[in-house]
């Protein structure tokens, strides 16, 4: 009996314009990638095939009616897919990264129920665009649900000082995350201020988790209370928890945090709770000046060394925000001596004996402003989802391109209480983003007579629009990013190594 092979259940793949995204479910139970590539329509077809299970043999009886080719050539084109292991392929000059476990054998799959068969028709265009990384439909989508909080960080990036009139409802939210799940939206998270601030979070949550959805991280700075852990637990949340936790002493918190001071003795309760609870958690804290110390770091390790359901601590150095002034930021940053100094610590001091993952990220620190030479396909870092494929959705159903521009009219998207995520996604003023013509640009800017800036504005899209605005202020909006070697001295100087 000939063996039957399978699309992998985790796997999912979506059409967008001539090409086809290949993406994995939240919920994975098959030892899948997090995964999103932009795949041939022919793979697309190939993957096809296996829907409804096939043989090796069957398949690539089809590849060889489809292309022509010879069975020995077929069976070749077919190997790799076979295999668990992640590879890549080369394909009109771009690459592309298939993921692990793509096709899986018929007794590897447990729930038969998962599997739905598809068909795609063939397609041998040559023309089809791998490069553009602008999705037809949104892949992630974030609601801020509130932006009250219970801290007033001092290097907090959140606008927490807008006041909200009329918050989007919970019957809208609901809607818009069904027609999420209708268009094919991979994932949508939930932020805040502080998302167990919102009076019906856990409804939320919880047909979040119904529609399949789910966010894989909630962060708090919130203590965790019975009723938090309840409502967690109630709503099927099956993420990680994120707790803010810069330091244990009460002094420090009360001057960086602006807390009283009975708020860390409620961040330990919270702790606690979780531990009883068996809730998985992650911790991160933020170094400045106040707590860029070993000794701060260790009473924090004591702390978190012997618990149970702790998954990872990540130790980064705050940036700044748009939301204070240049001088609060110099005023609060620690040193990079100072945080050298504490990363080589961590690293041999508490990494190698911690029973949790310990990170210490060097993004702020690393970051080469001035270097870059080839336009923004060329920065360093991760890259923008701006505008590609991310949405972010404000309390009030205003949209914005990131999570960190908030209310700036420069990129207000659209409004979800009378638009759809499509119509949003496809707006007037989204087209005019992506298409912005060079003499629009400020004159002031080098970016108006730049040879790069197709690439920058139209191709790439990987500038960081908040670094931009940062380092040159809101008017300045359309300034190179500052990793650019063209861009011009920082009004701001936002970085770590100056």
């Amino acid at each position: 009996m000939e063996t039957k092979y399978f699309l992998n259940p985790d796997y999912t793949i979506r059409k967008d314009g001539n090409r086809y995204l290949l993406y994995s479910r939240f919920m994975k139970k098959y030892d899948s990638d997090t995964s999103k590539t932009l795949i041939h329509p022919y793979h697309a077809r190939l993957l096809s095939l296996f829907s409804a299970g096939s043989s090796v043999e069957h398949a690539a009886n089809v590849i060889v009616s489809d292309l022509s080719v010879t069975q020995e050539s077929a069976l070749k084109i077919l190997t790799p897919w076979l295999s668990r292991e992640k590879f890549r392929i080369s394909i009109n000059n771009s690459k592309v990264r298939i993921p692990k476990n793509v096709l899986l054998r018929e007794d590897q799959i447990w729930d038969k129920s998962e599997i739905k068969e598809f068909s795609i028709p063939k397609s041998l265009a040559n023309d089809v665009d791998l490069s553009t990384k602008r999705l037809e439909i949104p892949y992630l989508m974030t609601f801020m649900l509130t932006n009250t909080c219970v801290t007033k960080c001092c290097y907090c990036y959140a606008d927490t000082y807008t006041k909200v009139k009329n918050h989007l409802s919970t019957e809208r939210i609901f809607e818009i995350i069904r027609e999420a799940k209708r268009i094919g939206v991979y994932n949508i998270f939930l932020i805040g201020g502080e998302v167990f601030l919102h009076p019906d979070w856990e409804l939320v949550l919880k047909d979040l988790t119904d529609n399949g959805y789910g966010p894989d991280t909630i962060s708090t700075k919130v203590p965790i209370t019975p009723r938090i852990v309840k409502g967690l637990k109630h709503s099927g949340f099956k993420g990680t928890l994120q707790l803010s936790i810069d330091t244990l002493n009460p002094s420090i918190a009360i001057e960086t945090l602006h807390v009283n001071l009975s708020y860390i003795s409620k961040v330990k309760q919270g702790v606690s709770l979780l531990e009883e609870a068996g809730i998985p958690y992650r911790v991160e804290s933020v170094l400045t000046k106040a707590t860029c110390t070993k000794k701060n770091i260790n009473v924090l390790y004591d702390f978190l060394k012997d618990k149970k359901y702790i998954k990872t601590w990540e130790i980064r150095t705050a940036m700044f925000s748009n939301q204070k002034s240049i001088d609060n930021f110099h005023s609060i940053k620690a040193t990079v001596p100072e945080l050298e100094t504490l990363f080589n610590y961590v690293e041999k001091d508490i990494q190698n004996k911690a029973n949790f993952t310990v990170t210490f990220p060097r993004t702020e620190i690393d970051k080469a402003y001035y270097s870059a030479e080839g336009g923004s396909s060329s920065f360093k870092g991760s890259k923008c989802s701006a505008l590609n494929d991310h949405l972010f959705i404000l309390p009030d159903g205003k949209c914005t391109i990131c999570e960190q521009l908030y209310w700036n009219p420069n990129f207000i998207i659209g409004d979800l209480t009378n638009q759809s995520v499509s119509e949003v996604w496809n707006s007037d003023k989204v087209n005019r983003l992506l298409n912005l013509k060079q003499e629009t640009i400020n004159k002031q800017s080098p970016c108006s007579s730049c040879k790069l800036f197709d690439d920058c504005f139209r191709i790439s899209r990987n500038r960081c629009w908040t670094d931009v605005i940062k380092a040159y202020g809101t008017n300045n909006w359309d300034y190179p990013d500052p990793r650019c070697k063209y861009a011009p001295k920082m009004s701001n100087n936002i970085s770590y190594n100056s």
